[in-house]
């Protein structure tokens, strides 16, 4: 992973904010180095990295309980928290509705800052861990209060909802900056695999313990649960809970300035690739989020099948979710990440065009899990690719940036496709759209300059790696054969 050379200077009289996000974007596409002569030059490939290196398995693992926390808490709250508005409310729509929306508020305001305030903590000398720590911990007094606040009305469920969003908003920015941080550039796919695996382990567990035990006790457990997963990161990673800032890293000048900043050269295009990646992320996460909210009422409609019968379906997305997630980052670390996100998106879309001919829903489930299967590997290696070449400094900002970019396909993906299913006058199109939002990631991806965002040819921790951005404000030069960094010295 780049980092600033520690023996950059910090110049605290300028404004860092627009250098250093530019920079971050400029470095993306190609390493930089400096040469004899102070010039600039750059890499067109990084190689993929071999076989035989020893895997951190432990720190991948630990790593995953983010996505275990994600798939504990997620699908409860997706099953659970409407009924029990409607319960409070009666059947006000525009009230049920108001209350929903807390989630997206919540995150529209705190992944922004969280991410950013995680830069500062590092730069500071605290480290990211304590971030994630207060939001697992707000986000368990939430799940075991949600259940019984519908008995306090309104103020009381609302309240919970509140709590329970913050912990799990307050903790996505900076649990996504500790992967690069923990993890060695080679290993990142892997850790996100484990994510991913964990993930859906966690949702298919605690969907399954609601069927048996109910709401109540599903709740509390998921509580304990949650409980469990910030005592053992906190435990294992405990040396990183006050993590040493990077020499050279500035600690002041990160706010909603850098995201600002950060998104703006992201849209204009000026970074080769970085537009691509964005765009290719926001088509997956539109590509998932049509299954996970229109699936049910397309089956019912096709297939002909009790509403209890859909979930056979949604069984065997997660299914598949776990079979392909931790061979999705080993192949992400073998053929490299964008040609394992090619591979993925490609799988995808014939896959979902073979659902489109599907004609039972036993013929459905197979193709689901295949599909669902496929969808791990861009989903897996999306965020290593992205985060490669991104300072230590900004990862915060980034992951911010990464998982905004996430949630606005998520945003988009509801209204537009209940227009087009309004036009065609039924959901049977379902899997027609999401081949086409996979077909266009593909292209995205194929967009994205070859050795962009593969993982580092180097064996160090990831606080070791060598440093591959220039200081802020420098141009970079292109199309010159890059030089030993020790050539700098004269060596």
């Amino acid at each position: 992973m780049p980092l600033l050379p520690a023996s950059a200077p910090v110049d605290q009289t300028t404004s860092i904010v627009p250098a250093l996000a530019a920079a971050a974007f400029r470095s993306m596409p190609e390493p930089m180095t400096l040469t004899k002569d102070k010039s600039l030059t750059t890499t067109s490939h990084t190689p993929v990295v071999p076989w035989g290196e020893r895997v951190p398995y432990a720190v991948c693992a630990l790593i995953g309980l983010g996505g275990l926390f994600t798939g504990v808490t997620g699908p409860l709250l997706s099953a659970f928290i409407p009924p029990l508005v409607r319960d409070v409310v009666g059947d006000h729509r525009t009230v049920i509705g108001a209350v929903m929306a807390i989630d997206n508020v919540l995150l529209l305001a705190l992944v922004p800052w969280a991410g950013p305030a995680s830069d500062r903590a590092a730069a500071m000398g605290r480290g990211r861990l304590w971030l994630v720590i207060v939001g697992m911990l707000l986000a368990a007094v939430g799940m075991a209060l949600l259940p019984l606040a519908s008995q306090l009305g309104l103020v009381g469920l609302v309240a919970a909802i509140v709590l329970l969003y913050t912990g799990v908003n307050v903790q996505r920015a900076p649990m996504q900056a500790l992967i690069p941080d923990l993890v060695p550039s080679r290993h990142r796919s892997l850790a996100t695999g484990s994510v991913t695996f964990q993930m859906c382990v966690g949702a298919i567990a605690f969907l399954m313990l609601d069927r048996v035990f109910g709401m109540r006790p599903a709740f509390f457990t998921a509580a304990v649960t949650v409980l469990v997963t910030a005592a053992a990161l906190w435990t294992a990673l405990g040396r990183h809970r006050n993590a040493p800032a990077p020499a050279g890293t500035a600690s002041s000048s990160l706010d909603f300035r850098a995201m600002g900043d950060a998104v703006r050269a992201a849209v204009s295009g000026d970074v080769p690739g970085v537009r691509a990646m964005f765009l290719a992320s926001l088509l997956l996460q539109l590509t998932f989020q049509s299954f996970t909210t229109w699936y049910a009422l397309h089956a019912t409609e096709r297939f002909h099948v009790a509403p209890s019968d859909v979930t056979t379906g949604l069984i065997a997305w997660a299914l598949g979710g776990v079979l392909g997630a931790l061979p999705a980052g080993l192949l992400g670390v073998r053929l490299g990440r964008r040609n394992a996100m090619l591979l993925g998106f490609g799988i995808m879309a014939v896959a979902l065009l073979a659902l489109h001919r599907a004609s039972t829903i036993s013929q459905a489930v197979p193709l689901l899990m295949l599909a669902s299967a496929a969808w791990t590997l861009p989903t897996v290696n999306a965020y290593p690719l992205f985060i490669e070449h991104v300072p230590s400094e900004r990862r915060g900002v980034l992951a911010s940036l990464f998982l905004l970019c996430m949630a606005l396909g998520g945003g988009i993906g509801d209204p537009l496709n209940g227009q087009l299913f309004d036009l065609f006058g039924s959901y049977r199109s379902l899997f027609l759209l999401m081949t086409a939002y996979t077909t266009l990631a593909f292209v995205a991806v194929a967009r994205i300059p070859r050795g962009t965002g593969e993982a580092a040819a180097d064996t160090g921790t990831p606080h070791e790696e060598p440093a591959h951005i220039p200081r802020p404000g420098c141009a970079p030069a292109r199309g010159r054969r890059a030089r030993d960094p020790r050539e700098v010295d004269g060596h």
